[in-house]
């Protein structure tokens, strides 16, 4: 996890994908802490047939991309 200073309520927004360089997007959030995934159409395992190695692949990717950013509470 990285720790990341919180500014005025923004939240980095040039997180990129360590997989594929595509743009990431925050899939959950708490108070301190931000969970981003990657936005790109290969990490959209629910687009895939259930079960097929094209799922599995993209999943993969979704679950590799992961980046949980804590953020500053002070």
């Amino acid at each position: 996890m990285q720790l990341v200073n919180e500014l005025k309520g923004e939240t980095p927004t040039d997180i990129k994908c360590k997989i594929c360089g595509s743009a990431m997007y925050p899939t959950d959030r708490s108070n301190y802490e931000i969970t981003y995934h990657c936005s790109s159409a290969e990490a959209r395992f629910w687009d895939f047939d259930r079960g097929t190695p094209d799922q599995t692949e993209a999943k993969a990717h979704w679950d590799g991309s992961l980046e949980e950013l804590l953020l500053n509470r002070g």
